[in-house]
């Protein structure tokens, strides 16, 4: 009977160590696009010979204008076109060769199209007295990044803060420099003025995400819908009591 309830609770352990390992099993894929991004795929030039045909498939149906048939470097290459939907995509390859005989397809090469996303400013105060500021927080600017669907595993966030006052470049505080959906620029000046704010987003991968990710020019960079004003006022002077009669 001790025998039996110890390796009960042993394969118990084991399924739970199992469950736990697979909750935080991350899916990376080979490439992340966005934006108005197209690429380029190119089979492995290597085995193929002129006059070979290359057949190009997309989730195993074969892609229009294929087959190309291969005439020196580039010619069997495959253009993904920046309208490529928002999701995964798996593509695959084979060679025929001249005299008709057709390889084993290639193991699929994943594209995950990223989606559109926006960017909101949000303040906790607007106005504060710059005497009551200095080490303590004087206001809190937040920017909100809201994806058009789910992202998937290994994608995150990078910011781009600006702050101006009186149209000059001011530096008021600090960011704290997230990944997350949200990134917070704390304020902690004590000089008064009105001081505005503006942030844009891109998305980068994780340190573990073992893919690629192509941009457009702007790194798929997204302003903020509106900047947010703050207003640091100055502290009235020590006053004097004196005799009004």
């Amino acid at each position: 009977m001790k025998t039996t309830i110890t390796r009960t609770a042993l394969a118990t352990l084991v399924l739970l160590f199992s469950i736990t390992f697979s909750s935080y099993a991350q899916t990376y894929y080979n490439v992340y696009i966005c934006g108005s991004t197209s690429v380029k795929l190119r089979p492995q030039e290597s085995l193929i010979t002129n006059g070979d045909k290359v057949r190009w498939y997309k989730e195993g149906v074969e892609i229009a204008g294929s087959p190309f048939t291969y005439n020196g470097t580039g010619t069997a290459d495959l253009t993904i076109a920046a309208g490529l939907a928002v999701g995964l995509h798996k593509y695959t390859t084979a060679i025929e060769s001249a005299g008709g005989c057709l390889g084993d397809p290639s193991e699929p090469y994943t594209i995950y199209k990223l989606p559109t996303k926006d960017l909101a400013l949000t303040k906790s105060v607007g106005t504060y007295c710059g005497a009551s500021s200095g080490s303590s927080s004087g206001a809190v600017i937040t920017a909100t990044t809201t994806p058009a669907s789910p992202l998937p595993d290994g994608i995150a966030y990078a910011y781009t803060w600006s702050v101006t006052e009186g149209g000059n470049s001011a530096t008021p505080g600090s960011p704290d420099n997230s990944s997350t959906a949200t990134s917070l620029y704390t304020m902690n000046t004590t000089t008064t003025g009105t001081y505005v704010f503006n942030a844009s987003v891109k998305y980068v991968l994780t340190a573990a995400n073992t893919g690629s990710l192509v941009t457009d020019a702007t790194g798929c960079s997204t302003g903020a819908a509106s900047s947010q004003t703050v207003i640091v006022t100055p502290k009235p002077s020590k006053p004097t009591i004196s005799l009004a009669n």
